[in-house]
């Protein structure tokens, strides 16, 4: 009980902070809680792009610690929007509380949320749900380490306790000094949910780190340190390869993130009540989700979701179809899944089909569209090439119902490629369609 009074003082108090510190007539335009990722710069970013495409005027930004508080004019009204970046949990908590009306989160909502939330309706779907961005967890060590690859599951190990030198895994005699985030944490939250999906927690003995910018230094400081970063942080660290499923093992880079196959690869959310209508709420999400919100998504560091064209090198085992179409052709960055491995389009999906639309639309020469589709059935190769051949259809359907995308053409690859082996993630990771062009 105690612990909950005291989140809610916290989570209520850049509203207080604001009636004390300004004059009474401010007006809280919308109040944001959650993720430090996204809070720390991005939120803050986005917010004063919104405001300057309503033509406000006197734009300014004061920070104390972890929040934030955007002020301007705005049709002669002084208006703020208080921004608190404690961790996602935390903005599922606002919400629970009516403290904000937008969470942040660096990972998905939990089941856990989405049911201690029901009253406000369906907080996984699309009324609720919004992906501005991505962003991968790059793991790093101190620049004289020499080890630079590791598997998911030596990563697992690691954590857990189980590999304590350096030199198990090739490197110097040196024991590992593992770091980790608070369990607040979105950035945890997602470490933990790839790493341990097989099984078992970090050791006790696995330090906490109050944020990312203590991870960045311990890093650099420590010669037996290894911790994880967002992507958009870690700039100037020695970075490891990490390789999962079949994939050869990768640093990641804006490429191989915006497709989603990195194993770390992770999604920036915004989540709203879907039962409360607040017209400045939805009016900043759509900004946020639009062409100039997704350019302050990329210049925070982040990975935007506006579709770009990647020269992906053959597999050296693709079938004939395939390797043809690596070799002539571009892929997309979007990837089309499914919500929790359903047959139903999931939230981003539904978003990039009018991403693609524009793109095509868009474009100064005729393109021929190819949909790759991938399944997750290994034991039935016919089955694994219905099912593939089936997600490639329904995104050609909603491509031709809805967005008059016409032109298109299916490949089915049944089970090959997958991008995990871990059963819990297999379902959505390895279940995916690619869209490529020539």
């Amino acid at each position: 009980m105690l612990a909950a009074l005291v989140c809610g003082q916290l989570l209520s108090a850049p509203l207080r902070a604001q009636q004390t510190e300004e004059n009474t007539d401010t007006q809280t335009l919308l109040r944001l809680t959650g993720s430090n990722t996204i809070g720390a710069e991005l939120a803050p970013m986005l917010v004063k792009g919104y405001l300057r495409s309503l033509d406000a005027t006197e734009i300014t930004q004061r920070s104390q610690g972890e929040r934030h508080w955007i002020s301007a004019r705005l049709s002669g009204q002084r208006v703020e929007v208080p921004i608190v970046a404690l961790g996602s949990s935390t903005g599922f908590n606002a919400l629970d509380h009516g403290s904000a009306d937008i969470g942040m989160a660096s990972r998905r909502i939990k089941a856990t949320e989405i049911q201690r939330l029901s009253r406000f309706g369906n907080m996984a779907g699309a009324d609720a749900e919004h992906v501005i961005g991505l962003d991968a967890l790059v793991i790093a060590v101190h620049p004289s380490n020499p080890v630079g690859q590791l598997t998911i599951d030596q990563l697992g190990q690691i954590y857990r306790g189980e590999i304590r030198n350096w030199r198990e895994l090739g490197g110097p005699n040196l024991p590992i000094r593992p770091l980790q985030r608070d369990t607040q944490s979105g950035t945890r939250a997602t470490f933990d949910r790839e790493v341990f999906a097989s099984g078992g927690a970090p050791a006790a003995t696995v330090r906490v780190v109050s944020g990312n910018a203590e991870t960045h230094s311990l890093v650099q400081k420590w010669r037996g340190a290894i911790g994880y970063l967002p992507f958009a942080e870690a700039s100037g660290i020695s970075k490891i390869a990490i390789k999962a499923g079949n994939l050869a093992a990768v640093v990641p880079d804006r490429g191989i993130i915006a497709t989603e196959d990195f194993p770390l690869t992770r999604r920036l959310y915004l989540y709203r009540n879907p039962g409360s209508f607040n017209p400045r709420v939805d009016d900043f999400l759509r900004y946020a989700e639009s062409p100039a919100g997704q350019e302050i998504v990329a210049s925070a560091g982040f990975i935007n979701l506006t579709p770009v064209t990647l020269k992906m090198p053959p597999y050296p085992n693709a079938p004939a179809a395939y390797r043809q179409l690596m070799e002539s052709g571009e892929r997309l960055s979007i990837s089309f899944r499914f919500a929790d491995g359903s047959t139903e389009l999931d939230n981003r999906a539904l978003e990039d089909l009018h991403r693609l639309q524009h793109y095509m639309e868009a474009s100064e020469r005729p393109l021929n569209l190819t949909l790759v589709g991938f399944s997750d059935h290994k034991n039935n190769r016919n089955i694994a090439d219905q099912i593939s051949r089936f997600r490639a259809l329904k995104v050609q359907g909603a491509l031709l119902r809805d967005h008059q995308l016409g032109n298109s053409r299916i490949l089915a690859l049944g089970a090959f490629a997958p991008l995990t082996g871990n059963r819990e993630h297999a379902p959505v990771k390895n279940s995916r369609v690619e869209v490529w062009i020539n």
